[in-house]
């Protein structure tokens, strides 16, 4: 279900408030689940505080240790497992966010192009990432009519090439991070990129980026934490000039995915789209990372859930 802002919710909410004051509802009860570490069961008497239900399964001849990775990673239960906890595994995957893709991905032609001549020093995954995420920011600046982008912790450069090249009606960049270095090698892999678009064989397999391909993607060092979210929203609209602009971050390490959506909040930007990750650099309490929202006052996960929540299971 989407609400007025964008944000697609899981069924049943019509608002992001709502939504959030359930997770903090349900969240809080179990609140010890998610801050206990597995070794402290050895030492401390966590295993008491669980359900005596949900005990006696675990102690059961029925459970094996193999069905947790199902458990975490689908919510399958078996009819052995008690009714209390398939109710708090079905819960709990109620409140997942909708994970299917959208806005316009591009062609398959489109598609092909960009992974032939932008994605040299990839990875496999980073190449996926930053093709599908580019796609994204590119329907998301259209949709809002967002003529610059601004990348937050642009690194090298790989989001921000994709988008400000990739296609013919593509945005601005600016291309935000804190390390000279970083700033350094991708206006490298820039001029590399530049040299080979504007190559008969890119034009004659059918490439049709954006005119001025130089103006189109500018490189700035500055440092983006909570306490400077105000200086990235100026740098951006000075960009930005008279035209709309948006906020996208690839990898938003811990604080710094905090710091893009406080910078969107306080600012003028149209959209955000942003990828975070190591939750467990998420700093905790007033004034911190988390929570931002006066929805969550008073929620507290704790290092060991963060930890636990940059975790893929099926890798488990």
């Amino acid at each position: 279900m989407a609400t007025d802002n964008g944000i697609e919710l899981p069924d049943g909410f019509s608002s992001a408030s709502d939504y959030a004051a359930e997770v903090k509802r349900v969240y809080s009860p179990y609140a010890f689940l998610a801050q206990m570490h597995i070794v402290d069961f050895l030492v401390r008497p966590h295993w008491e505080l669980l359900d005596v239900e949900w005990r006696d399964y675990f102690m059961s001849s029925e459970f094996d240790i193999s069905k947790l990775i199902p458990l975490a990673t689908h919510g399958q239960t078996d009819e052995a497992c008690p009714h209390s906890l398939r109710e708090f595994v079905s819960k709990m995957f109620s409140l997942q966010f909708p994970r299917q893709r959208i806005g316009d991905q591009g062609t398959s032609e489109e598609r092909e192009l960009v992974l032939k001549y932008f994605v040299d020093g990839m990875s496999e995954k980073k190449r996926e990432e930053v093709v599908d995420l580019a796609a994204l920011v590119g329907h998301v600046a259209r949709d809002t009519g967002s003529d610059l982008v601004v990348d937050v912790g642009a690194g090298q450069g790989y989001l921000s090439r994709v988008v400000a090249y990739g296609r013919a009606d593509a945005p601005r960049v600016l291309a935000v991070d804190f390390a000279e270095g970083q700033k350094r090698g991708a206006e490298v892999h820039q001029r590399r990129t530049l040299k080979r678009l504007k190559g008969k064989r890119a034009v004659a397999e059918g490439y049709q980026g954006p005119r001025y391909l130089e103006s189109r993607l500018v490189h700035r060092v500055l440092r983006v934490d909570l306490e400077s979210a105000g200086e990235l929203a100026t740098a951006a609209r000075e960009e930005a000039g008279s035209g709309r602009w948006m906020l996208c971050g690839l990898h938003a390490c811990g604080d710094l995915s905090s710091s893009v959506l406080k910078a969107f909040v306080e600012s003028d930007a149209a959209a955000v789209v942003v990828v975070p990750c190591c939750y467990n650099h998420i700093t905790e309490g007033p004034g911190a990372g988390f929570p931002m929202s006066l929805e969550l006052h008073g929620v507290q996960f704790g290092i060991n859930a963060l930890k636990t929540a940059c975790q893929a299971t099926v890798r488990w």
